[in-house]
């Protein structure tokens, strides 16, 4: 039985309502990280000797993804239950540039099992620097806002949820407000866009009804906001909805974005996915601005 999160539409949108100058693209500038130090919770005990895996760390491929010797043996270590940016994405340069500052050149313990095998052909595990005390790398990426932690079922999911919430809050890494560039005439604050309802279909069903699953999106600014150009994507960025151009949202109203298929109009859009783009198992639903800020966030866990 399809289960759905359902609130009405507060208020109807015109499409095209409003309209901006075209984007500029984000003027070349030199991030810096601040690394602040970790919270108890990027912590972790060592597991017995006779499970500890250690591998010398030979190079870092993203933000989540590092090339690790183990007996001899060359392997692509993926971060357990983290997503960093895709490579061409605003901070992907900088979430490898962090894991890199933590593990490159270094002997780390690995452990833990991939959930699944993973589709770029990684083995999947937590990696723990031999710091006093010792660092969980996963934990500590997600809570400095280079990656986004994943509703995948690994053990320490409810942990890493905690501090990704928590990052996006305190604006870390690549959830600070302008970190991917400005557009112009400068704007004193992000657009005060909020995800405020969503319905969800199972994953797994035989045959979704694709248009019974929705994100609603509601402007509370105080004037209108060109939304061509801006996406809204998954927790791992395997599935993104670029809005067309021309498409507009005007102040207090409420614009639908519908995984299946239909006709765009009347505060309505169609993503016309191949099947469910959001899982009920738990998800982020992340809107970015078309330099690929982050204007908003919601995370839900199973069942909400």
């Amino acid at each position: 039985m399809r289960r759905a999160v359902i609130i009405a539409l507060a208020g109807a949108i015109a499409l095209g309502a409003c309209t901006s100058a075209p984007p500029l693209e984000p003027e070349e500038t030199t991030t810096t990280l601040a690394v602040e130090p970790s919270t108890s919770t990027t912590e972790v005990s060592l597991p017995p000797p006779e499970e500890v895996v250690r591998g010398m760390v030979d190079g870092v491929v993203d933000g989540d993804t590092i090339q690790v010797t183990i007996d001899g043996r060359p392997t692509t270590v993926g971060l357990i239950g983290v997503a960093a940016p895709d490579v061409d994405d605003c901070y992907a340069e900088e979430a490898r540039s962090l894991l890199a500052s933590l593990v490159a050149g270094r002997t780390v313990v690995l452990t833990g099992e991939a959930l699944a095998a993973d589709p770029a052909g990684r083995t999947m595990r937590y990696v723990i620097v031999e710091d006093d005390p010792p660092l969980l790398v996963n934990a500590e990426l997600v809570a400095q806002g280079t990656v986004n932690p994943l509703h995948d079922g690994h053990e320490r999911e409810a942990e890493f949820i905690v501090l990704g919430n928590r990052a996006y809050a305190s604006g870390r890494g690549m959830w600070g407000t302008f970190i991917c560039g400005q557009r112009d005439p400068i704007e004193p604050d992000r657009p005060q866009l909020r995800i405020a309802e969503f319905a969800v279909v199972p994953m797994d069903a035989d045959d979704p009804d694709l248009t019974e699953e929705w994100v609603d999106v509601v402007n509370e600014s105080y004037i209108g906001v060109d939304l061509g150009g801006w996406t809204i994507r998954n927790e791992s960025g395997d599935r993104r909805y670029t809005i067309p151009g021309g498409v507009g949202i005007g102040a207090g109203n409420t614009l639908r974005v519908v995984t299946g298929c239909g006709a765009d109009g009347g505060g309505v859009l169609y993503w016309c996915a191949e099947g469910p783009v959001w899982s009920k198992r738990g998800e982020t639903i992340i809107i970015e601005d078309v330099l690929g800020n982050a204007v908003d966030r919601r995370s839900y866990e199973a069942g909400s």
